[in-house]
């Protein structure tokens, strides 16, 4: 299964602890990416939520336009 494959299977939104699990690291180094602008997040009523194209763009898989 490729990198692709297996984020087509993530939610649409995904939690911080949910990203951090997918990328090999821990909770705050995903908060250090979403305070430094390099990943992109929502502030929600449930805590932050991150997209699932925007965890594909930080991972540099977006397809190309």
């Amino acid at each position: 299964m490729t990198l692709n494959d297996q984020l087509r299977h993530l939610p649409k939104f995904l939690t911080v602890r949910e990203v951090a699990d997918f990328t090999f690291c821990h909770d705050r180094t995903v908060r250090r990416w979403i305070r430094s602008g390099a990943l992109g997040a929502l502030e929600t009523g449930e805590g932050l939520r991150i997209p699932r194209r925007e965890l594909r763009r930080f991972l540099g898989l977006q397809k190309a336009s």
